[in-house]
Formats: structure tokens, C-alpha cells, sequence
């Protein structure tokens, strides 16, 4: 699994017997015609959104950093011939992030014709946020044309910080059975916040700013851009002077190209 978020070995307990997904499968016709299923398109026990306020500026007027997160949703059942609208809502028992820090649209869209969509949720920071990581479990809200789908995709599961933390793809170990990460070996090299802090600067350039490390491509592409950047840096530096991380080493990209 690319994440196992402690959260769900704690909480997906339904009627206080069963896995909360077996309790929402219980339920689920997923082939039927007469209503259109919408799910979110990640995996609740493989893939987590992750949004860290420190990357996110201060909007104009604001008193509170407001991240804007895109999330991802599929349609299968009923085929529209319309716009469809749908409302999404919180999860309580899988969630620590408080209800009253996010924003969620009055209504969804998802337009006729797609069978994938974006709708967007607010998440406003807070100073707790500075010491922790709390999870926002975010549901579609069952009724009319709609229903729920696949138990595994009916949660969207953000983790939200305001503190630097080592995103779980920079580590994920890839190689030698499992003992060794390709983002160390061929891309990045060994973590640091200095460093991190550099590639994210990368991707908000690149309007990436929730990049999970899946996409190889963009991946190679992001890694040569930090690369560049920290030759660039040391360009304007004292030879013997070269940019270091908060531990004092030098920082070295080993993307080739």
C-alpha cells in the first residue's frame, strides 16, 4: 500500500462489529441502471490527499490561510442526458479535522457526458495545525439520482498540517525489494526540509502544489527543474560555498540530464 494511514486501523469500525467497509457494501448495488453512483476516484486504503498550509499565501482581506482542494470524482450507473447535481458532506466518525474550518459547495455539477469530474472543498488553517496532522474524511451525500458506489471509493480522505512533513512518496521503497526508494536514487537524493521546501517551489511553478509522486514523467521533469534551480543558486555563490540544507549538507540533485 502506498498509505496506511493509522486512522483507519482506529476508526473504520461500523455497528461496533464491522469494518466500515464491509458495512457500506452491505448495501451497494453498483451495476444497477436506475441511479447514477458517484465516487471519489482514490482508493480510501491506498491514497491520501495531503495539504500543508505553509505553502499556501495569504489571500487579501484574509485573517486565516484558506487552501482550495481539487478533488476528483467518477459517475458509473445511470446514463444522464443532463448536468447531474449532487451534494458532498463530512464524515464525522472518520474525521478529527473540525466541520467548522471547511467549506464545502452548496452543490456539485458533474456535467452530462463525462464520466470524470472536479469539484473543489475549502479548508480553512488553524493554530493547532502547527503541532498536528488532522484528517477531513469527506462523503457524497446519498438521494434522489444519486448514490453512493464502490465502498473503497466513497470516502475522500484529506490530511491537512501546517508543518513540513516528508511526503510518504518520497519514500516509498521501490527497489531492491522493497529497500530502496527511486525518488533517493535516481530524482531527489536524500530528503531535507531545505530541499523540500526548494521542490515546492517547483511545483507551485508548476501549479502542481498536490503532486503525489505517482507520475514518473512528471516526476523526472519536476527533479531536473530543482536541479537546475540549485545550479543557478550556487551559480551566484562562492565556489567553495555551495547551497546546504539545515543539517549542513550540500544539496545535490542526481536526476540525469
Amino acid at each position: 500500500m502506498r498509505t496506511k494511514d493509522i486512522l483507519f486501523a482506529g476508526v473504520m469500525v461500523c455497528m461496533g462489529m464491522s469494518f466500515f467497509i464491509s458495512c457500506q457494501e452491505e448495501g451497494l448495488v453498483v451495476n444497477g441502471n436506475d441511479v447514477s453512483y458517484i465516487n471519489f476516484n482514490k482508493d480510501i486504503t491506498k491514497d491520501t490527499t495531503r495539504i500543508c498550509f505553509e505553502f499556501y499565501p495569504m489571500e487579501e482581506g484574509m485573517d486565516v490561510k484558506i487552501a482550495e482542494v481539487p478533488i476528483e470524482v467518477a459517475i458509473s450507473g445511470k446514463v444522464q442526458d443532463k448536468d447531474l447535481e449532487f451534494t458532498i458532506g463530512i464524515d464525522e466518525s472518520l474525521s478529527t479535522y473540525p466541520a467548522s474550518q471547511c467549506i464545502l459547495p452548496e452543490k456539485c455539477i458533474f456535467k452530462n457526458g463525462q464520466l470524470l469530474d472536479t469539484i473543489y472543498v475549502k479548508l480553512k488553517n488553524s493554530d493547532d495545525l502547527k503541532t498536528a496532522t488532522k484528517y477531513v474524511a469527506l462523503k457524497i451525500n446519498a438521494g434522489g439520482e444519486v448514490s453512493e458506489g464502490l465502498a473503497t471509493y466513497s470516502r475522500a480522505i484529506i490530511a491537512v498540517t501546517d508543518r513540513l512533513v516528508k511526503p510518504e512518496w518520497w519514500d516509498y521503497k521501490d527497489l531492491y525489494d522493497g529497500e530502496y526508494s527511486s525518488v533517493d536514487w535516481y530524482y531527489l537524493g536524500d530528503y531535507s526540509d531545505t530541499k523540500y521546501r526548494l521542490f515546492l517551489k517547483v511545483l507551485q511553478e508548476n501549479d502542481d502544489v498536490l503532486f503525489d509522486g505517482k507520475d514518473k514523467v512528471k516526476l523526472r521533469k519536476y527533479s531536473l527543474q530543482l536541479k537546475y534551480m540549485v545550479e543557478e543558486i550556487n551559480a551566484g555563490r562562492d565556489p567553495d560555498d555551495p547551497l546546504r540544507d539545515e543539517t549542513g549538507a550540500i544539496i545535490e540533485i542526481p536526476v540525469v540530464g
